[in-house]
């Protein structure tokens, strides 16, 4: 690795494990280094590269957009394992810039290094669960580099999925899926006889077995409903609503298995689906919009009586890591916040920029912090190692504190009667949900 890719490795860690509550992944990889070309989908801009990077044993150069490179920025991304690729849209002789790229590529793949490319090419503002078409320059820098090395090793393309629950909330989930891998390999003869055909052919079969790995709405009219789905029965990928017995991959299943049901729906299963979005779901949106609740709001007020009880007791553990956790992160984490909310226009950069951020200033802020205290407090230096270390699950507290004294705050505004009259309509919702067989 190179030095600033295993910084980041390092330093991610336990990012990571504070950002997701849940991490799973599926058919993982058993080697660190191979000539493989991992293709993977896209949903959350720079928060994809540094998920597959941290969270899976391969070690992966990036493919990334030219457009971020440049004088100041390049040294730096050679560091973080990163090739820039030139694409159509941004202008310029992409082809020709890019034959320089398949080079460096092919010397990767040479020296039984893995690439990395998200197929798809763009990121979504706006979060959902699909599969964009995906574009061939895997396949072609795949072909390419066998060409190049005589076909002398063996080089594979391999889809992965990334599924998170919300990529922009803190302590949600994400389960990465691995597809069967493509060996280029077999299909050399076909490839010397009609390169075209077969790229394009490998590029639709990389495409479907990406899709499996994914949940996949194929109808922009069902990616709300489904949502909306998972989000009633509590059964599937919601980030907020879910049934916390179930496991996180039980939850993919059941999210993809939802999702193929209404892509394969027929013409009285659609109107069904629409009839119920349109006279039950929602109105009851509607309700839920009226009284200022969300249904993750309102499922904790009307779940359990001692609830309030139960959530004062959470927060009088929470506290002395709420008041520490005001000297050590408020203020680097108040400053990124606005910084890059003000900076970065399209919100799918924020979570993944706020992120890489506070793991380079949150530990200079507190070793400062350390420093000055050192001077009036004399302690063995394992113990202030300790300390630091400690800081992890206190970042916990501090965000889980402020989390529950807002919900309990909000919860002061309903009564039990008005709470009341909502879950029935939420009961009648979900007992036409059930006719459905959802």
């Amino acid at each position: 690795m190179r030095p600033l890719y295993f910084i980041f490795w390092i330093g991610l860690g336990f990012s990571f494990r504070l950002f997701f509550r849940r991490i799973k992944e599926v058919r993982p990889s058993k080697k660190r280094f191979g000539r493989t070309i991992f293709v993977s989908n896209h949903p959350s801009a720079f928060l994809d590269p540094l998920v597959i990077s941290r969270l899976r044993k391969p070690v992966v150069y990036f493919m990334t957009r030219s457009d971020v490179f440049n004088r100041f920025t390049r040294p730096i991304f050679w560091l973080a394992h990163m090739l820039p690729i030139y694409r159509q849209q941004d202008g310029g002789n992409s082809q020709e810039k890019n034959k320089m790229v398949f080079k460096k590529a092919t010397q990767a793949l040479a020296r039984n290094r893995n690439l990395l490319i998200f197929g798809e090419g763009i990121t979504d503002d706006i979060f959902e669960r699909r599969l964009k078409p995906i574009k061939k320059g895997a396949i072609r820098i795949g072909f390419t580099a066998l060409e190049d090395l005589n076909w002398k090793v063996q080089i594979q393309v391999q889809g992965i999925g990334i599924n998170y629950t919300d990529p922009g909330l803190l302590r949600s989930d994400v389960l990465i899926a691995a597809a069967q891998p493509i060996v280029l390999n077999d299909y050399k003869d076909a490839y010397l006889e009609n390169p075209g055909k077969v790229i394009t052919e490998l590029n639709r079969e990389l495409e479907n077995r990406m899709q499996a790995q994914i949940t996949h709405v194929r109808s922009d009219e069902h990616v709300r409903l489904h949502e909306h789905i998972m989000m009633l029965n509590r059964k599937g990928m919601n980030a907020s609503c879910y049934d916390p017995k179930l496991s996180l991959q039980a939850r993919w299943d059941y999210s993809r298995q939802l999702a193929d049901k209404m892509n394969g729906a027929n013409e009285d299963l659609n109107n069904a689906l629409c009839t119920f979005e349109r006279d039950h779901l929602n109105p009851y949106l509607k309700q839920l919009h009226k009284n200022g609740l969300s249904e993750e709001e309102l499922y904790s007020f009307a779940k359990d009586q001692n609830w309030k009880l139960g959530t004062l007791l959470k927060l009088f553990i929470q506290l002395p890591f709420f008041l520490i956790g005001l000297v050590h992160f408020s203020l680097p984490h108040l400053f990124v916040k606005r910084f890059v909310e003000s900076t970065f226009k399209r919100k799918v950069f924020w979570s993944s920029s706020k992120m890489g951020m506070l793991l380079v200033l949150l530990p200079i802020w507190n070793l400062l912090l350390f420093l000055v205290a050192s001077s009036f407090i004399s302690l063995p230096s394992y113990v202030w190692i300790l300390l630091f270390v400690a800081l992890n699950p206190v970042a916990l507290g501090y965000y889980l504190f402020i989390k529950n004294t807002t919900l309990l705050v909000k919860s002061l505004r309903y009564n039990a009667q008005s709470l009341k009259l909502i879950v029935e309509h939420r009961n009648a919702v979900l007992a036409q949900l059930e006719k459905l067989q959802f």
